[in-house]
Formats: C-alpha cells, sequence, structure tokens
C-alpha cells in the first residue's frame, strides 16, 4: 500500500505534521556544528533528530510529534507554556476547554515518552553531548550535558577528521536504505502478513475500540495497553484511530480490533498470546478481539500483533 500514513485517534486525537516525519535542522546547523561544537541548541536539536529516528520512537508518530513539540517551545523559550491543557490542544488536538481532571490523554503520552526516552538511553548513549529527560510530573524537557569520549589525536600525515555532520549523513541515509529493503522485502507469505491481509480483507483504515471507563472515557491503563498497536500505521500504511468502544459504530472502510476486559466472545479463542485470547470476529463482530484478565497482558499481545518479530505463527 502507497496511502500516508496520518493517525486520528477519538478522545485522545494527534495532529501530525505530513508524514510524521522529524524535523529538519535549522539552516546552518551544519555549519555551526562544524563550526562551534560547544552550540547547545544545535546540539539538542542534533540529540532530537537521532532520539526521533530511533528505534524506541519510530513506531509511535504521536509520540514522536509530543517529544519534538515539548523540545522545539522550550528551545524557543515558550517552556512557560508547557501546561498539560497547552500540550493537549497542540500536540493531541483537544478543544480549549476540555476538562483535564477527566481527560488524562496528555499524562498518559507523557508517561510513554518517558518510557520510550528511557528505553533508548539504556542501550544508546547519547551522541550530540546532551541528553533529552522528560522529568516526572512535567512537559518542560530537561536537557542534561553528557561527557563526551575524547578524541584520539592523529598523527600529521593522517587526513582531518570528518565533521559530525559528514559522519551522521551517510549512516542515516544508510539506515533509510535498509528500512526501504525491508519494507520492500519482506513477502506476503510470511504469518505476519497472511494474518493481517485476512483481517484488513480490503479496508483502508483500522479503529481500535477500546473499554470505556466512568464518563465514556478511556482509562490510562487501557489506553497504555492499546497504544503497541500504533505501530500497524507503518507497518500496514494504513491510519488508525483509538476510539472508546460503545460511543460509535466504526464505518466498514475500517478493520476493528477490540480490546477488551469486560466482554469475551462467546466463541472459542483461535489461539492464546501471552496470556491474551484472540478472537476473529464474523459477520458484523469486530475483525480481531483480544480479551485478558488484565491490562499488562493485553499490551503484550497487541506488542505482539503489532511486530513481525513477535508475531506467532499461525496454525
Amino acid at each position: 500500500m502507497a496511502r500516508r500514513v496520518k493517525l486520528t485517534i477519538s478522545r485522545m486525537q494527534a495532529i501530525l505534521p505530513a508524514g510524521a516525519k522529524p524535523p529538519g535542522l535549522r539552516a546552518g546547523v551544519q555549519q555551526a556544528i562544524a563550526a562551534d561544537g560547544h552550540d547547545s541548541v544545535t546540539a539538542v536539536e542534533l540529540e532530537l533528530l537521532n532520539l526521533l529516528d530511533s528505534p524506541a520512537f519510530r513506531g509511535s508518530p504521536r509520540s514522536r510529534v509530543f517529544l519534538q513539540f515539548v523540545v522545539e517551545e522550550t528551545l524557543a523559550g515558550r517552556q512557560d507554556s508547557l501546561k498539560e491543557r497547552t500540550v493537549g490542544i497542540a500536540v493531541l488536538g483537544k478543544r480549549a476547554d476540555y476538562d483535564t481532571g477527566a481527560d488524562s490523554g496528555v499524562r498518559v503520552r507523557a508517561n510513554d515518552v518517558r518510557k520510550r526516552l528511557a528505553s533508548h538511553y539504556e542501550t544508546t548513549a547519547a551522541r550530540a553531548g546532551v541528553r533529552i529527560e522528560l522529568p516526572p510530573g512535567a512537559y518542560t524537557p530537561r536537557f542534561v550535558p553528557v561527557a563526551m569520549p575524547p578524541v584520539a589525536q592523529g598523527r600529521r600525515d593522517q587526513p582531518p577528521p570528518m565533521l559530525l555532520w559528514q559522519l551522521a549523513a551517510p549512516t542515516l541515509f544508510a539506515a533509510f536504505l535498509v528500512l526501504m529493503a525491508i519494507r520492500g522485502g519482506v513477502e506476503s507469505s510470511d504469518a505476519f502478513s497472511r494474518f493481517w491481509n485476512h483481517a484488513m480483507a480490503g479496508r483502508t483504515e483500522i479503529a481500535i475500540e477500546v473499554d470505556a471507563g466512568a464518563g465514556e472515557s478511556i482509562s490510562p491503563a487501557m489506553a497504555d495497553a492499546a497504544m503497541p498497536l500504533e505501530g500497524l500505521a507503518n507497518a500496514l500504511q494504513a491510519p488508525v484511530h483509538i476510539i472508546a468502544a460503545g460511543l460509535q459504530t466504526p464505518p466498514a472502510k475500517y478493520c476493528v480490533i477490540r480490546l477488551s476486559l469486560k466482554q469475551k466472545p462467546s466463541a472459542r479463542a483461535e489461539f492464546l498470546l501471552n496470556g491474551a485470547s484472540v478472537f476473529r470476529g464474523r459477520g458484523g463482530d469486530p475483525a480481531i478481539w483480544l480479551w485478558a484478565e488484565n491490562t499488562e497482558a493485553l499490551r503484550s499481545a497487541a506488542m505482539s500483533l503489532s511486530s513481525r518479530s513477535g508475531f506467532p505463527e499461525m496454525p
């Protein structure tokens, strides 16, 4: 499929730039890196690009947009305006008068960004001399300088070392080519493709129905369980919508995925996945139904369903 990825969400709407692409560096940034290794703004921008292109953030366009927004606002000197309501309106598309007490979308998203930052820095050191953090209970990021490994002095007859941007550019370009090769080389005969080709059945979008709690809003735990399914937007090149179950009937163009702790289909589960039962609906039922006794099992099953690496072989 060659459709452009565009995520929207009911109750927790996300406004993304075209293609959800990471930002480009400011004009003259490459020269600034070459001329002044102590340009702190440049270092933050370069580290932001590294984060947005990392495995920790690549599968979640909304978390990428959240991180990009709060970092850019802070660099622009508008950190004092980074309140829950401001972020909700600018990043998640909330109404100006929405109830921040009843709607936890911003808090859930911020927590997801913190988890992704921690996951990234557990395995990858900061590459631009600064580490980007999002302190608990705050939406203003913190930029923490980190020591860079010393550069060995070369011999006089050796060519000068390549500049940072010269080293990074071919690496990023090579990573892009590898990504495109992987996407283009995956055959439709693998278990992941067979499953989703059957589930989509010509549908062009995906609706994730999640149990609604008090006040017909999605609980933070259930929203967190559904988040791994965002990865289907990139894998299947189809827009993803997260909606509260029972509030609206998804259009026929939607492939519906139901996540529930409350309702269990009467039919026999097709297979078990990480503690959750997986059903495939018939007739007017959702195309896929995940049921479990706890949200941890639902999230674990959702991670496998959205990832080739964790996808089970179907019988």
